[in-house]
């Protein structure tokens, strides 16, 4: 039997067939991490946002200062801001919803991948007299 004795080369050839898995995942932790923030940060802004126009006496009246609100809580982490366009709010006579449209999250380990996410927030109109 003989014995190989010099391994050096076979350890930077191992840790070259294990280093792209685990830096993809690694990657991918951080990704899923940041993706979970961002839909627990847009389903807060859209929560203040309603919260806001609850106690309003006219929440159709003060659409911009609603969306103010809610771009000031949408604190983006490393993806774009939160548009007017992506700002829906929604008066029924009874109930305010806020909702925070197709608001477009990358992924840092495959940049081809974007999700669009959705969240809203409905509260009860606090009628003020």
């Amino acid at each position: 039997m003989r014995r190989i004795r010099n391994r050096r080369g076979a350890v930077a050839v191992e840790f070259g067939l294990i280093a792209p898995i685990l830096f993809l995942l690694v990657f991918a932790i951080i990704d899923f991490g940041r993706a979970y923030y961002t839909v627990h940060d847009l389903a807060a802004a859209a929560r203040e946002g309603a919260r806001f126009a609850a106690p309003l006496a006219d929440p159709v009246a003060s659409e911009a200062e609603i969306r103010d609100v809610v771009k000031f809580f949408a604190i983006n982490f490393g993806g774009q801001t939160v548009t007017d366009a992506q700002i829906e709010i929604v008066f029924d006579g009874q109930q305010v919803t806020v909702r925070i449209r197709d608001y477009p999250f990358e992924f840092l380990a495959l940049p081809f991948a974007t999700i669009n996410v959705t969240k809203e927030a409905t509260m009860r109109w606090e009628r003020v007299l």
